[in-house]
């Protein structure tokens, strides 16, 4: 979950909890403020007829709202203010009112008031206000959500740029790496670490490259010298003894050999030094790679099947789909069954190598440097680690299928 969704759901979460209960002791403070209020209009509403008494006894009730008696003595009443229904005559209903009793002595006369206020209008009044209210915190609530996803989006665009670019930064593209700048310290901090780390590995990106490079190719002459040495050597006279030394060090040189002449391929593929793109075409280049390696395939009693559905045309580097073919076909023959089938299909946008394996191989794994199909000891795990960055740098896609006891490449075009 993104921060900016988090801190909103945190933020609604509050809000939710807390807006009711805004609401709620909104109400009943409204309640209890117009209730007070009420009661006091009823005392004073009290003295105003005692006063008119005095000056006129014989005042007239206004019946449901003032009710005035006379009785023949003191009564005890309770002089509280209390809620009561009262008959309406001219809703005739029972309403809620407010109502204030007293007994008064007024020009050596007795006196039964009551007085009272409709509740109705109150309550209405009680609900309108709360209405409003929660209506303007419900719109303020929506307006500070609005304004906080806005100024966070505001906030957060450069370091939602930055973390985009960084997704697909590489150092292969041998560029700088721009990134946004921040009015927000840490962003900035962030992001000014950031350009310093990128720079930094760049560098030393480039050297590993460069000492790779160099040293394969470095390496390359003093092996062909000891391998041509063996050589000679091997066709002298020797012991037994001597012999089997001799020719174990000729066969662990020509690994090796070989070896480093992948990683310098590698090396020379991650430098982009293949720029010789040509429209190739893979049914005559295939047929091509089979006639080549024919003393493998009966070495090995194969059959090879090529089914052409199609003329698999693709612009490429001649070397690298010279590379990319030989590899394959290669893997195919050393870790197929003796005396099994190859079959090799091609249509108009890919091609397909399958091979009958008695290996169990991880695909996941088949692509990555180093990593064998098998423990074969002529193989140095780099065959199709090599096939795999020829796709990468040529607009290739690689599918690797195991189902039983078969192995299936695919290089479709993207």
């Amino acid at each position: 979950m993104k921060l900016i969704n988090k801190t909103n759901r945190n933020f609604i979460l509050v809000t939710i909890i807390v807006l009711p209960i805004a609401c709620i002791l909104l109400f009943f403070s409204l309640n209890y403020f117009i209730s007070d209020e009420v009661d006091e209009k009823l005392r004073v509403d009290e003295m105003r007829i005692i006063q008119q008494l005095k000056i006129n006894p014989s005042f007239i009730s206004i019946a449901p709202v003032i009710e005035v008696s006379e009785i023949e003595s003191k009564v005890e009443v309770d002089g509280e203010v209390k809620n009561v229904m009262i008959y309406d005559p001219i809703e005739k209903e029972d309403e809620p009112f407010r109502e204030l009793t007293s007994v008064q002595e007024i020009n050596n006369k007795w006196y039964l008031i009551k007085v009272r206020n409709s509740t109705i209008e109150n309550e209405d009044f009680i609900i309108a206000i709360g209405l409003t209210m929660s209506i303007i915190l419900f719109l303020i609530f929506v307006l500070l959500l609005f304004l906080n996803n806005r100024l966070s989006l505001k906030l957060w665009k450069p370091f939602y740029y930055n973390i985009n670019k960084l997704k697909y930064y590489s150092f292969k593209d041998n560029s700088k790496l721009e990134l946004l700048d921040s009015n927000v310290d840490e962003f900035q901090d962030l992001k000014d670490s950031l350009i310093i780390l990128t720079n930094k590995l760049q560098n030393d990106y480039k050297s590993l490259k460069e000492f790779t490079e160099n040293a394969s190719h470095e390496i390359q002459t003093p092996l062909s010298i000891i391998s041509m040495n063996l050589d000679e050597v091997l066709q002298e006279e020797h012991s037994q003894k001597n012999y089997k030394k001799l020719y174990g060090s000729y066969q662990s040189v020509q690994k090796l050999s070989k070896l480093n002449e992948k990683l310098l391929l590698l090396a020379k593929l991650d430098n982009d030094q293949f720029t010789d793109v040509n429209e190739i075409n893979f049914n005559n280049l295939l047929i091509e790679k089979i006639e080549e390696l024919e003393p493998l395939i009966e070495e090995r009693e194969l059959k090879i099947k090529v089914k052409n559905s199609g003329v698999f045309v693709f612009p490429i580097d001649n070397f690298l789909a010279q590379i990319l073919l030989n590899n394959l076909l290669s893997n195919a023959i050393k870790h197929s069954i003796r005396k099994s089938l190859i079959e090799i299909e091609l249509s108009n946008n890919s091609f397909s190598i399958a091979n009958q394996t008695e290996f169990k191989i991880d695909k996941k794994l088949i692509f990555k440097r180093f990593k064998k199909g098998n423990d074969a000891s002529s193989s140095t795990g780099l065959g199709l680690a090599i096939v795999n960055r020829i796709a990468e740098v040529s607009n290739l896609k690689l599918e690797a299928l195991n189902n039983d006891d078969t192995f299936k490449i695919s290089v479709i075009e993207k």
